[in-house]
């Protein structure tokens, strides 16, 4: 039936700039255009579209069950969260908090995209 995930759609904003952060900030792989694109990280694709409405994004907070119901955020996962956050950090994003858990814990980190998605840097034990 379900074989894998294949991409996650993002309407944003500013198609550009959105694509312009995950792919010069984030690292992902893909081209920056003008209205869509889709880039990758992986195996998983995010496809970033600019959206036509006219309400305003809703930035998320870490308060997961505060939240609105809907995709609550994007986590991904780094060897060394403390290098991978100071390089983060040099790149231009500000952080939420300092690094939740301590060495040999489940450790994270949240920032948000452009538009207020919520975003986490984790590392496993």
């Amino acid at each position: 039936m379900l074989k894998r995930l294949d991409n996650i759609g993002i309407a944003v904003r500013d198609a550009r700039r959105s694509l312009e952060f995950y792919i010069n900030v984030l690292g992902f792989q893909g081209e920056v255009s003008d209205g869509e694109g889709s880039c990758r990280l992986g195996d998983v694709a995010l496809y970033i579209f600019q959206s036509t409405s006219e309400a305003g994004p809703a930035a998320r907070t870490e308060s997961y069950y505060a939240n609105p119901p809907g995709l609550d955020h994007l986590a991904f996962e780094v060897d060394d969260i403390d290098a991978a956050a100071a390089e983060l950090e040099r790149r231009g994003i500000v952080f939420l908090h300092d690094t939740v858990g301590g060495p040999g814990e489940f450790r994270y980190r949240g920032f948000h995209d452009p538009d207020g998605n919520m975003l986490y840097i984790i590392q496993h034990p």
